[in-house]
């Protein structure tokens, strides 16, 4: 267990008598403080950081004199000062003290408070189990200098305070902490039920015990509140051991133990916690990774163990919508799968330099976990670009291939999904006469359409196309149209490449106000495709989807893309 500096009063610091002229300050109710740690590193890796830590603020004015010895702070003939073999100090803003092995002034102000840096670093050849024995004492300013260097020697003696205080450094080698081993045992739970699982821990070490939850493999992150599934109690089979149930950000919480075997460990520690799911809970895949930490920074040993949640309910897919500014930057949407905020309140640039592009599409509906049929641009010159999906939301988008030239013959280029029934997303095209062509996707990154397939003519009408999805719930990826009236029609899809859409189905009137449209799929998890839609004046609106072929979409809902984006600054959205 690592100690930190419990708070001391007044009284405290007027008995232990450590620092001479800080009466005044003492007298006071508040009062500037430090801390440091005990600390456990690994040779050859990260220097151990030793202080000071600030605990209270400022105002702050006076010398923070630290010493470092080989054996207890205890001694005040100073025999063992300095540091053992393998050890050495890196410092910054403090300074050695002339004629005293091993202590080190730091002059300490309101403006450098911060920039007083003291790091153990060992050697690769240092030896297991060698410790550093090290202590602080402050000095207010205008107090007694050469007394606290004298007490800070035999700060070990004295019961610790925010200005005073004895700590370790202990090396410990990696072969020694491998010996700390843990096994998990987490079977599945059913919704609406509890189960145990289990941690057993071997420790050798002293160390603190830790398990948290993420999604499991090709799992997307969950939501606040998403999940419902949480840890509800834990239990510990030894007295060496103290637990308890930690929260967690957007997660069901974990387990934190503190493991002291003592002088006579090793000890096996049994850990055992309640999982409980929600009767609503989805078919989610859960991972408990588990670590103890021996180490403050270095190779801890670790487990992992998957289980399931046993529920009929599938995890709904999240979509992302990505959006490009009049700078060229492109912005990643994250989709909640919320009617009242379908969209993450932040944003991440995750593209620059596509302000070279006239036309810009997905392909289909992209997921939150940077999944779907990627996106297309064209350039000035008429070349048309193609960028993969990736698997990662935060580099959603691959390197580009080229696709080919002579794309500038179409005043509108649009990525429709899978219309003809292959799997695979397919593109639109309309040119300059008003004829409209259907380009089916392939599997190759360097060729992905197939040769044009002509769908018929007269299509000139409409002044905004977006590949809509699955409007009518026949499983087939739709066509929305608007006309230069600003009348809204529905094309239903056929499954068939020849004649990809059947009759329109007029929507509705009064859509010439949208600049920009979208749909990026199901964004409130009911299982129908959303659209987006954004005014001349910058506000943006969701239509949820309806099911019906008739009337595709509820009354427009207006909603936010997030702080970090202002909505009127975008020229794009898919």
């Amino acid at each position: 267990m690592r100690r930190t500096i419990a708070l001391g009063g007044t009284a405290a610091l007027l008995v232990a008598g450590l620092v001479s002229g800080a009466s005044t300050a003492a007298a006071d109710d508040w009062y500037p403080g430090f801390h440091i740690e005990d600390r456990v590193m690994e040779p050859a890796t990260w220097p151990a950081e030793v202080g000071p830590g600030v605990y209270s603020d400022g105002p702050f004015q006076g010398t923070l004199v630290y010493a470092f010895s080989k054996a207890p702070l205890t001694d005040a003939t100073w025999a063992k000062g300095g540091f053992p073999a393998g050890l050495s100090l890196q410092v910054e803003g403090c300074q050695v003290r002339a004629g005293v092995i091993g202590v080190y002034t730091c002059p300490v102000t309101e403006e450098n408070r911060h920039m007083v840096r003291l790091g153990v670093e060992a050697a690769a050849d240092t030896a297991d189990g060698t410790t550093l024995h090290y202590g602080f004492v402050y000095v207010p300013s205008g107090g007694d200098l050469a007394k606290a260097v004298k007490d800070v020697q035999m700060v070990g003696l004295e019961v610790e305070d925010h200005r005073h205080a004895a700590r370790t450094v202990t090396v410990k080698t990696a072969e020694h902490v491998a010996q700390n081993t843990i096994a998990l045992s987490t079977p599945p739970v059913a919704a609406g039920t509890t189960v145990t699982h289990t941690a057993t821990v071997h420790a050798v070490d002293k160390g603190t015990f830790s398990i948290g939850h993420e999604p499991g493999e090709g799992m997307r992150y969950w939501e606040e509140g998403e999940l419902q599934v949480g840890i509800t109690s834990v239990r510990q089979s030894s007295a060496t051991t103290e637990c308890d149930v930690t929260s967690g950000f957007l997660s069901p919480g974990g387990v934190e133990c503190e493991i002291d075997p003592g002088a006579e460990g090793p000890v096996d520690v049994t850990i055992s916690y309640t999982v409980k799911a929600s009767p609503s809970a989805a078919a989610w895949k859960i991972a408990a990774a588990a670590e103890y930490r021996v180490f403050d920074d270095g190779g801890n040993p670790q487990a992992r163990s998957e289980f399931a949640v046993q529920s009929s309910r599938p995890v709904p897919t999240h979509y992302a919508m990505v959006s490009r500014d009049k700078s060229g930057l492109l912005h990643w949407h994250h989709g909640t799968g919320s009617a009242t905020q379908p969209f993450r309140e932040w944003s991440e640039t995750v593209g620059r330099g596509w302000g070279i592009y006239n036309a810009v599409t997905k392909l289909a509906p992209i997921t939150t976990q940077a999944a779907g049929g990627g996106v297309v641009a064209r350039d000035t010159s008429g070349v048309l670009w193609s960028y993969r999906t990736t698997g990662s939301s935060y580099e959603p988008l691959s390197t580009r291939v080229r696709v080919g030239s002579g794309w500038g013959i179409y005043n509108q280029l649009v990525g429709v999904g899978d219309v003809s029934g292959d799997g695979r997303p397919d593109m639109i095209a309309r040119d300059a006469s008003g004829v409209l062509w259907l380009y089916k996707g392939t599997t190759s990154t360097t060729a992905p359409f197939a040769t044009r397939v002509r769908v018929g003519g007269g299509w000139g009408i409409y002044n905004q196309f977006t590949g809509a999805g699955d409007l009518n719930g026949d499983g087939r990826a739709d066509l929305i149209a608007r006309d230069t009236a600003g009348v809204l029609w529905l094309y239903p899809a056929t499954g068939k490449a020849e004649v990809p859409y059947g009759t329109r189905v007029r929507v509705g009137s009064g859509w010439q106000g949208y600049s920009l449209v979208s749909s990026p799929g199901d964004l409130t998890d009911d299982g129908r495709a959303d659209l987006v839609a954004r005014d001349g004046s910058g506000n943006v609106y969701l239509y949820k989807g309806t099911g019906s072929g008739t009337a595709p979409y509820a009354g427009r809902v207006k909603i936010s893309l997030g702080e970090s984006v202002p909505a009127s600054s975008l020229n794009a959205l898919f």
